[in-house]
């Protein structure tokens, strides 16, 4: 399991955007999955993002939160980018509750810049946060983050990983981010890109 080279986070300012780098840099974390390492599978067409809830967005609004689907179900080749992702949102609040925080409101603003996130990492051979300017503008906040993963795993596993890298660890906890967006596309050996956009 891979996750971002380090978390990146996106702040307003009077004068301009300022970047805050959080996390250590060029990390990579690998992660021993007890249900054994899928891979080699292929794609099953165009990956797709999470499920729209139905309820427009626009602006910094949120839309619906998915279902909670079992976020402790392992991995599967077959199982849809998007179902992935709104088990991974499931798994991320689980974290959350259990630090006391308070669960993250479904953004399809934000889902549908993490799906282009995601998209565009699809055969990178390195994760690499790009510059978080285009959440801030397209959903009209003054705060992201973002955390990325390139795993064969069960969502709560990446979460765990999460968890494990300060600055990730950070972002997936921050009381100040109020919502979030994930999407997921598939990579040709199987394994799922996702990148888990939060909004301020």
């Amino acid at each position: 399991m891979t996750v971002g080279d380090g978390p990146a986070r996106r702040r307003t300012a009077v004068v301009g955007w300022v970047l805050v780098a959080l996390g250590l840099l060029g990390a990579v974390l690998a992660l021993a999955v007890a249900l054994g390492w899928v891979g080699g599978g292929s794609s099953d067409g165009a990956p797709t993002g999470p499920a729209s809830s139905g309820r427009a967005s626009s602006g910094g609004s949120s839309g619906g939160t998915p279902s909670s689907p079992d976020a402790l179900a392992g991995w599967s080749v077959d199982e849809a980018p998007d179902a992935y992702a709104r088990r991974l949102l499931a798994a991320t609040n689980e974290a959350r509750a259990d630090e006391g925080v308070a669960a993250l409101a479904w953004s399809d603003c934000a889902a549908q810049v993490a799906t282009g996130r995601a998209t565009a990492l699809v055969g990178a051979a390195e994760l690499e946060h790009a510059p978080l300017d285009d959440a801030m503008a397209t959903c009209d906040v003054e705060l992201a983050a973002e955390n990325l993963s390139r795993a064969a795993a069960g969502p709560r596993d990446v979460v765990d990983a999460w968890l494990g890298s300060a600055g990730h660890r950070a972002n997936l906890l921050d009381p100040t981010l109020m919502q979030v967006g994930i999407g997921c596309a598939r990579e040709p050996d199987g394994e799922l890109t996702c990148a888990q956009v939060f909004l301020g």
